[in-house]
């Protein structure tokens, strides 16, 4: 006996069935974080651990939410989804902070929509989020949080990794350190663009 699969019997069965349905393991301690790198759904991911997630299930949305300009210079992760900005680099200077201050992306939540949306996804499905160093991933989880998504992973240690104390240089962690996949060169299809811009 034969059995055809029809397109609508392949819906039915996608319905039932989540479209990740595997378990994300996590070797981060929340309670050892910062404040400024936890976020209100409490789910983190160091690069390892988001890396083996991807190579399992690479239908997993991943997205960095650095500044493109970021990207440019400094690469960017593979199995990347999308590039939405949480905030853009601006040209005013900030003495406090000896860097140029940084604007809030007010279309964040909508270019992650749809990202998601264009992925087939929805807000209970996992997304993975990544920045330089955890800061804005934190930040980018708990603006989609707000917006209703449930499953929002933060890459704790970002592309870069956190700085060393004594030289100043994001060389203790990140997903750059840890030798994972990654290039210069970022492909079309991922890369930001302003709204309207093809």
């Amino acid at each position: 006996m034969k059995f055809r699969v029809t397109a609508l019997a392949v819906a039915a069965i996608l319905a039932v069935f989540p479209a990740f349905a595997g378990e994300i393991d996590s070797s981060v301690d929340a309670r050892a974080l910062p404040k400024g790198k936890t976020t209100p759904l409490g789910l983190y991911l160091t690069p390892e651990d988001a890396h083996a997630a991807l190579t399992e299930e690479p239908g997993i949305v991943f997205i960095d939410v650095r500044d493109p300009l970021e990207i440019n210079f400094v690469g960017n992760a593979e199995g990347t989804d999308a590039n939405v900005p949480l905030a853009f680099a601006t040209h005013n200077f900030d003495p406090k902070r000896g860097g140029y201050a940084m604007a809030r992306n007010p279309d964040f939540v909508a270019g992650v929509d749809a990202v998601i949306a264009a992925e087939g996804r929805d807000k209970g499905d996992p997304v993975f989020v990544m920045c330089r160093s955890g800061g804005r991933s934190a930040e980018a989880a708990a603006a989609l949080a707000k917006a209703g998504y449930s499953n929002v992973w933060s890459i704790v240690e970002g592309f870069e990794g956190d700085s060393d104390k004594a030289t100043g240089r994001r060389d203790v962690n990140g997903w750059q350190n840890a030798g994972l996949p990654w290039s210069y060169k970022l492909d079309a299809e991922i890369a930001w663009r302003p709204a309207g811009e093809k």
